[in-house]
């Protein structure tokens, strides 16, 4: 089966003051199988680990409605991402996702739901890295 996945093709950029909304997560997904005696066999589904970024709890009333908004434009097809902390220099943003340090090709991960506080709303939404 050579090639029969289609690469991403990112429509957009995630806006600056919502990319800081997120913190990091590092995975390297494996095969598990234990049995009853207690042992077990691994093998790891990857190489290199995969990017995850979960949004942070508490957002401001602004970025919720500019992160609601970008989620229905986005539901589908990929976007640009930038891991603010790996661009040089260090925090900078490019706007059309030409810069390629510190971006990743990023899809929502699970559905949106959200929690409402006094001053803040709790959004339980990640995004993944497909590329």
């Amino acid at each position: 089966m050579p090639q029969n996945l289609n690469s991403a093709n990112p429509q957009g950029v995630m806006p600056k003051q919502l990319c800081r909304s997120f913190q990091e997560e590092l995975r390297l997904e494996a095969l598990l199988n234990q049995y009853a005696d207690g042992s077990s066999d691994r093998n790891a589904l990857a190489q290199n680990v995969r990017h995850f970024f979960r949004l942070v709890p508490g957002v401001n009333g602004a970025d919720w409605a500019a992160l609601w908004q970008f989620y229905i434009q986005h539901q589908g097809p990929a976007f640009y991402f930038y891991n603010l902390r790996e661009t040089v220099p260090p925090f900078s943003y490019d706007p059309s996702g030409q810069n390629t340090i510190g971006r990743y090709t990023v899809v929502f991960d699970g559905q949106w739901s959200d929690t409402y506080n006094v001053a803040r709303t709790d959004v339980a939404l990640q995004l993944r890295e497909v590329a």
